[in-house]
């Protein structure tokens, strides 16, 4: 059975009776949701709305902001834990230390699910640090792109 995605602009789902208030009000936002065909991780501030923040099999950068995203209702979309006390979503590539230590920083993933960085093994509940901050994205090596994907979900 061959499946069809129809990307519909708010006017036109407004026309069909969709009443979009209504479903925005129905999620807190900011939502991460990653894409299962191709992997992108979108931050959604609406129901389409939103921005890349890590990069899938597709030709869009991180960084890249439509108000045209398939709507993060769509079953095709996995959602993405997300700590927003921290702003980290998890398998965030992050620097983390401790406070007290000032010549030493590590490199890794956060674990939302656990509030802490996956251990070297990519497993959950791994080490705890006093501070956690994002790598940016043009910081990401081949090694942390691949590394990325052998996290444990």
């Amino acid at each position: 059975m061959k499946k069809y995605i129809v990307e519909l602009t708010k006017e036109q789902l407004q026309q069909l009776g969709v009443d979009i208030e209504k479903v925005e009000s129905d999620f807190k936002y900011p939502l991460f949701k990653q894409w299962r065909i191709t992997g992108e991780i979108i931050k959604f501030t609406s129901i389409t709305r939103g921005v890349i923040v890590w990069k899938g099999s597709r030709y869009e950068k991180v960084g890249y902001v439509s108000d045209k995203f398939i709507s993060h209702t769509d079953k095709e979309w996995e959602d993405v834990a997300y700590d927003s006390e921290r702003c980290l979503w998890d398998g965030q590539p992050i620097e983390c230390y401790d406070n007290e230590g000032t010549h030493k920083k590590v490199i890794g993933f956060y674990d939302a699910k656990n509030r802490c960085s996956f251990n070297y093994a990519g497993k959950r509940r791994g080490l705890p640090y006093d501070s956690y901050k994002a790598l940016s994205p043009d910081r990401y090596d081949k090694w942390i792109l691949e590394a990325y994907k052998t996290l444990e979900k």
